[in-house]
């Protein structure tokens, strides 16, 4: 059950803006999330004498803003990154070995690539894909060093591949972490 409490009829300030959740399963626990920033915005009326009653030149409301940091990375963005490289790169088909290509993608937080990812530059756009996997690695080591993240200091070598039966693979006994 959720229970939002704003804004009173007046438009005075807010009497609460506490949100407060119950879980499902009908226990007491509640959880309050901290309130909104609230902002004032003036509107401007545009009606204004075109036959329609105005009771001020500006409205004087408070409303919810959004602030978003750009520069905040996230687990989930991090995730996400990770999602939309593996789609661009999931077509694998290839006619030579020569189209299948390796990149390290990631960061550990102590040192090297996280991942390697496999594509075919038939299916990929090689610029595009280099162009994802340096941003990610880029974001991930910033997550890492702004949240003072630790890691296994494992080294990962590339792994060989080749075009096997039409599709680009990874050989066997090659690197254990790729897409």
């Amino acid at each position: 059950m959720l229970f939002i409490a704003g804004c009173n009829a007046s438009h005075s300030e807010p009497q609460n803006n506490e949100e407060t959740v119950t879980t499902p399963q009908g226990s007491a626990e509640q959880r309050a999330v901290e309130p909104a920033k609230l902002q004032k915005k003036a509107a401007v009326r545009h009606d204004v004498g075109h036959s329609k009653p105005s009771p001020a030149d500006k409205v004087m409301e408070k409303e919810p803003v959004a602030h978003i940091d750009k520069d905040a990375i996230s687990e989930a963005g991090l995730k996400n990154q990770r999602a939309y490289l593996k789609f661009i790169t999931k077509d694998k088909e290839c006619d030579t070995t020569t189209q299948c290509k390796v990149l390290p993608v990631g960061s550990r937080a102590c040192g090297g690539p996280s991942d390697y990812v496999i594509f075919s530059t038939k299916t990929a756009d090689p610029d595009k894909v280099k162009e994802l996997a340096d941003k990610l690695t880029h974001a991930e080591a910033t997550y890492n060093a702004k949240n003072r993240m630790i890691s296994i200091c494992e080294h990962l070598s590339a792994p060989a591949t080749q075009c096997v039966n039409n599709k680009c693979v990874k050989l066997e006994h090659s690197n254990q972490a790729t897409y």
